[in-house]
């Protein structure tokens, strides 16, 4: 027996080298007594001031300056707050072996006086969507991209306003790009897909920014499956047809962080969980 041979059976007896842990990928089928999830969002305190912009330091400054904008001032709402409750907020199971179909998801965004937007009528939130863990569920998911900006006033940007749409995979304080693009021309839209080395790290998410004009932003959480609801703007939502069983249930916000809470749905009844976030 040679060395490393020998080394092996060592590490063997000594339960030093154990075989990788596989994880099944969600199992889609029918939901038979189902139960479901309700509840609210809420925010402790008053609504946060808006994070201001100076357009004079970007491109297109005056083009710009015509929507959320006030005397040269760009002001971004990334808390907003009505009736004590949350928007822009992503509740959803994390883990879960198996349940209702999980359909492929298309991320559709809008870039629109200068802002990028979730496209009207995809969601309650024109802040946060969802994409699909492509390396967590084999999924296939992508992200399209549309410019509707263009100045007519300005022949150099008649045709459309640059944007340069730069995708981040966030965690905490670290970030990595997972693509970045330009979309100079009016109408154009790209698509992006989304891969499996996005999203490796628990509780990360993905944010996309304007290259040329930073205060453009737009967020997605990724997906694992089919149980996730995107809130009302008063930070209520509701997520239906859950296998009965015990489950931890996150929230999501892009400025506020992650909250988690502890649920068990029992068949055929409407389990409650609410979540509160606050000021960091």
């Amino acid at each position: 027996m040679n060395k490393t041979s020998k080394v092996l059976g060592l590490a063997l007896a000594m339960g030093l080298v154990t075989t990788p842990l596989v994880f099944a990928k969600y199992a889609e089928g029918p939901v038979s007594g189902g139960g479901s999830i309700t509840g609210k969002v809420s925010f402790k305190g008053a609504q946060p001031a808006p994070k201001e912009f100076k357009l004079g330091g970007f491109p297109q400054p005056e083009f710009c300056g015509k929507v959320d904008s006030k005397d040269g001032i760009r002001m971004r709402q990334d808390v907003r707050v009505s009736g004590g409750g949350l928007g822009d907020v992503v509740v959803y199971i994390e883990k879960i072996e198996s349940g209702k179909p999980f359909k492929t998801i298309e991320a559709k965004i809008v870039s629109d006086g200068c802002r990028f937007l979730v496209a009207e009528g995809e969601g309650p939130s024109r802040a946060v969507t969802v994409v699909v863990n492509a390396k967590k569920t084999g999924k296939k998911s992508i992200i399209k991209v549309k410019n509707l900006d263009a100045d007519p006033s300005d022949p150099k940007t008649a045709g459309g306003v640059l944007h340069n749409p730069h995708g981040y995979d966030v965690k905490g304080v670290i970030t990595k790009t997972t693509f970045n693009k330009p979309l100079p021309k009016l109408n154009q839209e790209i698509t992006i897909k989304v891969k499996k080395t996005w999203f490796k790290k628990t509780d990360s998410f993905l944010k996309i920014e304007c290259d040329q004009h930073n205060y453009m932003n737009v967020w997605a959480l990724p997906v694992r499956n089919p149980y996730y609801a995107v809130v009302n703007d008063d930070g209520t939502f509701s997520i239906g047809d859950v296998p009965p069983g015990k489950y931890q249930l996150k929230a999501f916000h892009q400025e506020l962080g992650f909250k988690t809470a502890d649920i068990t749905v029992a068949g055929g009844a409407a389990a409650t969980a609410n979540f509160e976030f606050a000021a960091k």
